[in-house]
C-alpha cells in the first residue's frame, strides 16, 4: 500500500461523507490504483450494493488521488493545496454488477490524455477479481479546493 487511509485526505479535495477511497495502492504518471471497503454508511450504496454513481465517483476520486500524490511528491509543490476537479463527461460506462456491503473493491484508472486542466481517463472497478464496472471520464481541474468550514 502506497498511502494508508489515515493519510488519504491529504491527496484528495473531498471530505467525509463524500470520500470514496480508503487507500492508494499504487500510483505513477499513467496509472493509479485505489481500494475501498464498502460499508453500511458508504454513500452510493443501494439495496446492499455499490451503485454505478458510486463507481463513477470512485474513478474520479482515484484520478484526484493521482493528482494529489504527484503534487505532494515534488518538493516545489508539496505544500500546495490539492486542486478541485469536476467530472465533465462520462462515456461508455457499463455496470456489470453491484459489489455488496463488506466487499473490498479496487479501482484502476489509466490516463488516456492530459492537456492543460483536462484529463481523460479510462477506469474500472473490480470486486474479488471480477469486473463490476468500467467507463471513460473527462475531468476538469477548477483550481484550489474550496475552504473547509
Amino acid at each position: 500500500m502506497l498511502v494508508a487511509k489515515e493519510k488519504i485526505l491529504e491527496l484528495i479535495p473531498q471530505r467525509n461523507p463524500m470520500v470514496m477511497i480508503d487507500c492508494l495502492v499504487s500510483c505513477d504518471e499513467t496509472q493509479v490504483v485505489s481500494q475501498l471497503s464498502i460499508r453500511n454508511d458508504t454513500l452510493f450504496v443501494n439495496r446492499g450494493g455499490l451503485t454505478a454513481a458510486g463507481m463513477i465517483e470512485m474513478m474520479a476520486q482515484t484520478a484526484a488521488a493521482r493528482t494529489g500524490y504527484l503534487l505532494k511528491k515534488q518538493p516545489e509543490t508539496a505544500n500546495k493545496k490539492v486542486p478541485f476537479g469536476v467530472i465533465g463527461s462520462i462515456k461508455n460506462f457499463r455496470l456489470y454488477f453491484q459489489p455488496l456491503i463488506g466487499s473490498v473493491v479496487t479501482t484502476t484508472v489509466n490516463i488516456a490524455h492530459e492537456v492543460l486542466q483536462a484529463t481523460v481517463v479510462k477506469g474500472k472497478v473490480e470486486a474479488d477479481g471480477k469486473l463490476a464496472g468500467e467507463g471513460d471520464l473527462q475531468i476538469f481541474l477548477t483550481g484550489d479546493q474550496p475552504e473547509q468550514p
